[in-house]
């Protein structure tokens, strides 16, 4: 005698994956970064030509109530050309800063959404191969016959 399929097993199946598929989705939307960046705007008060090995323009900013002269990752801005930078967490002593524009505020979307749809396909392609594998088992009613 065969014994028939249950309900809930095919509901368990359902159930993992609508959580897989919404935990791919919170995990698309989720902020890229936690830490937040400081941007500030900074002034180019020596120019570098690009040619150089030591390519840095330097820049002065104000960070609270103190300004800073520090070394800019970038070369051919012009002598006080306002630039919005990035700044790092520790600013003693000589450091650099990053040109704003330049610095990604997290990972992108397409990335994020690249991997949302190989886990996507990965676990759909588990699925179809699991549903295979159990139709390919013979079921005791076939055997009985």
């Amino acid at each position: 005698m065969a014994v028939p399929r249950s309900p809930v097993r095919w509901a368990l199946v359902l159930l993992v994956v609508g959580l897989a598929g919404v935990a791919a989705a919170v995990a698309l939307s989720w902020p890229g970064t936690s830490a937040e960046v400081q941007r500030v705007a900074a002034t180019v008060v020596t120019p570098a030509s690009c040619g150089g090995a030591d390519a840095y323009d330097r820049v002065e900013l104000t960070i609270g109530d103190q300004t800073h002269t520090a070394k800019l990752d970038g070369c051919g801005h012009q002598q006080n050309e306002v630039v919005e930078v990035v700044v790092p967490a520790d600013t003693s002593g000589e450091f650099t800063v990053q040109a704003a524009a330049n610095t990604p505020e997290g990972m992108p979307f397409d990335a994020r959404l690249t991997a949302l749809l190989m886990c996507l396909s990965g676990l759909a392609g588990g699925l179809y191969a699991y549903l295979l594998t159990r139709r390919a088992q013979p079921t005791a009613s076939a055997e009985a016959a």
